[in-house]
């Protein structure tokens, strides 16, 4: 069985960092200190924890068949905002074979981030660079390498007592399984004569449920600069209570939302980075489990974080992995200024 280079799957629930998906890891802003010497330590009990449900379309279409697959009208990601060039776009077209495990299986390991790339059998993509002006590939034009997908034999119905579950994955960036916007199922019958696949609409029933409950706000000096180092090290689980990856960690992010009040955030918590006032963020170097907030800058830009000047409103703290196999953050916080 050829070893699949699935990495990582999308991550379903995005808050914060959706534009960070397909970034390379940063440079470092920061070294490894002793938890004991930070000035503010995350917890288990200060993280959030969430719950999150995907409700996959499934496509049935003729068993064997090279389809068409097709994305121009794909116009929501799995968050319902929109694609386009400015958020990615979709880069890489997905198609997956997983034997041993049905549709609500899968999509619940995809939910919590625990489908294993080995349960992944046939993994094949497309870049969709290759051929700019199209918007439709053909499952043979996907590929592994030199091996090309078959689909004679890679995607037919299965065997009476057979579990074998298909999908396809639309996605920013081109690294496997990151960066997706959207996804479906795929059913192949003897009986169908279905030989094209439109991108359902990711925004379309409900397909994300995401809920999240934040955990005990943390303190941290208002004014004093030499007050900001934050570390992450005693944390043990993430949001959905898998453990911890500390090294692919790469970058926390720190909003504040002005007028706003804990419970907003919550409510909103999909368009979590789009609500905010200001951005400020600070690269993390792998291994790296602790940051200086004082050496933040704005998003997307050069301007060093001011400090905790705005009071009007609620400060958020986050610690992201944007090549993990979820992309909501690792840990969130609220921090309250003193």
């Amino acid at each position: 069985m050829h070893a699949s280079p699935f990495r990582s799957l999308p991550r379903v629930a995005a808050p914060l960092t959706v534009a960070l998906l397909t970034a390379p890891l940063l440079v470092a802003c920061g070294s490894s200190t002793p938890a004991e010497m930070a000035d503010v330590v995350l917890m288990d009990a200060n993280n959030y924890t969430s719950t999150t449900t995907l409700a996959l379309q499934t496509i049935p279409t003729k068993s064997g068949a090279d389809l068409m697959v097709c994305w121009d009208g794909l116009m929501k990601d799995l968050l319902c905002h929109d694609i386009n060039a400015t958020n990615g776009g979709i880069d890489n077209v997905a198609f997956l074979q997983i034997p041993g495990f049905d549709h609500t299986q899968v999509a619940t390991k995809l939910a919590v981030g625990q489908l294993d790339e080995n349960l992944v059998k046939v993994y094949r993509d497309y870049h969709t660079s290759k051929t700019p002006d199209s918007k439709c590939v053909t499952l043979s034009q996907m590929i592994l390498g030199t091996s090309t997908l078959d689909p004679a034999t890679d995607y037919v119905e299965p065997a009476a007592g057979k579990t074998v579950t298909y999908m396809l994955l639309f996605a920013s960036g081109t690294t496997p399984g990151v960066g997706s916007k959207a996804m479906a199922f795929l059913d192949p019958m003897a009986a169908s004569a279905v030989t094209t696949v439109a991108a359902p609409d990711a925004c379309a029933g409900n397909v994300l449920d995401f809920n999240a409950t934040l955990g005990t706000p943390i303190s941290i000096s208002a004014t004093d600069k030499t007050k900001w180092l934050v570390d992450w090290s005693k944390l043990t689980k993430d949001s959905f209570g898998n453990p911890v990856v500390f090294n692919k960690i790469d970058n926390v992010l720190l909003g504040f939302y002005q007028g706003k009040t804990a419970a907003d955030l919550m409510t909103s918590f999909t368009d979590i980075e789009q609500i905010a006032t200001t951005l400020y963020e600070v690269p993390v170097a792998k291994g790296v489990r602790n940051v200086d907030l004082a050496k933040a800058t704005v998003k997307g830009g050069t301007d060093v974080f001011p400090g905790f000047t705005q009071t009007d409103g609620v400060w958020a703290m986050a610690v992201t992995c944007s090549q993990c196999q979820v992309p909501a953050p690792v840990a969130l916080t609220i921090l309250q200024p003193q």
